[in-house]
């Protein structure tokens, strides 16, 4: 990966619904699955449309710890850590929340962009570079991360699957 890959830029994600969890990296892919559907039919049932690709957005994250970590402590991340996310589709308008479903405009807003193609398990990597390109510019990171699923994992090789990566900017 090379520094070309970053940018800055102003992104508005629009009107969105999201589904807060918390779970380890080997729960992930169920409850991805089940909650882009559960969105979905939210949306369709009040007359909604999915307008963007499906994201999940990581909250409460520690930079620092996250780029340092080595092979061990990924390992024990992998089968110990619980992740704080949201999944979210954006829709065709704004909707109220109801129940678990949380409605918000996600308004515009400054962000740390990166392309990562690969595997999910690989994204690693590009946190990191992102992370040091950040810093090298003085570029100071808001502690979440935004990752939207450019393609369907299903329909494409693993090395093809893209995923955009968001990083608010304080």
């Amino acid at each position: 990966m090379t520094t070309e890959q970053f940018e800055i830029l102003e992104k508005e994600i629009g009107p969105v619904v999201e589904i807060e969890e918390t779970a380890k990296v080997w729960q992930m892919p169920k409850i991805f699955g089940r909650d882009y559907e559960k969105i979905n039919n939210y949306l369709v049932s009040n007359e909604a449309k999915c307008s963007g690709m499906p994201y999940a957005r990581y909250v409460d994250m520690d930079w620092e710890k996250e780029v340092n970590t080595g092979p061990l402590g990924n390992i024990i991340a992998v089968l110990f850590k619980r992740w704080h996310f949201f999944i979210g589709i954006p829709g065709s308008k704004m909707l109220d929340s109801s129940g678990e479903y949380h409605a918000q405009k996600m308004k515009s807003q400054k962000y740390a962009r990166a392309l990562d193609k690969g595997p999910y398990k690989d994204v690693g990597p590009t946190y990191k570079a992102l992370y040091e390109w950040a810093s090298a510019q003085d570029i100071t990171l808001q502690n979440e991360a935004i990752e939207c699923y450019l393609n369907d994992p299903a329909g494409v090789k693993p090395e093809d699957i893209e995923t955009e990566i968001f990083i608010p900017l304080n």
